[in-house]
């Protein structure tokens, strides 16, 4: 089974959108995969997902797991297979994180889909584009899943 980890900076609103996304894409394509997130900064450590992630992932009807945010450790890093950002800023700081030691795929999300003006997913903390953030994580989701669905089982 493949371990796939969505990493983004405070861990309330892109990681656990996209953790809840490739969930229900993998279980409806039948792919067994391990999916988890995490934040990057301690901000939200111990807050769970923010009351306009939980209204969008409802409004698409999608499950979700109602979990605390947590920071990203070294050791996930080594954990999961893919260890997907959401923006080039999360990206550098798993960098800095993992240091000299082996880790699994580390990558934006966006990285997966060709010919797309974003690199990043903006983060809607800030932005209050929750639905540009949805719709984006679900574009990533579904590239990654054609780009990486020959090596998950």
């Amino acid at each position: 089974m493949k371990k796939v980890l969505f990493v983004s900076s405070g861990g309330v609103c892109r990681a656990p959108i996209a953790e809840a996304v490739l969930n229900e894409m993998c279980k409806n394509k039948g792919l067994n995969v391990e999916i988890d997130s995490a934040a990057t900064s301690d901000w939200h450590i111990g807050d769970f997902l923010h009351e306009d992630s939980v209204e969008i992932l409802d409004e698409k009807k999608i499950p979700f797991k109602t979990k605390e945010s947590r920071k990203v450790k070294a050791e996930d890093l080594e954990a999961f297979d893919y260890i997907l950002a959401m923006d080039a800023e999360t990206l550098g700081e798993l960098h800095r994180l993992a240091g000299m030691r082996e880790t699994g795929v580390m990558a934006r999300l966006l990285d997966f889909v060709e010919d797309l003006k974003e690199d990043d997913i903006p983060d809607p903390y800030m932005t209050g584009e929750f639905d540009k953030a949805f719709n984006l994580i679900a574009v990533g989701c579904d590239h990654f899943i054609r780009k990486m669905k020959k090596g998950l089982s």
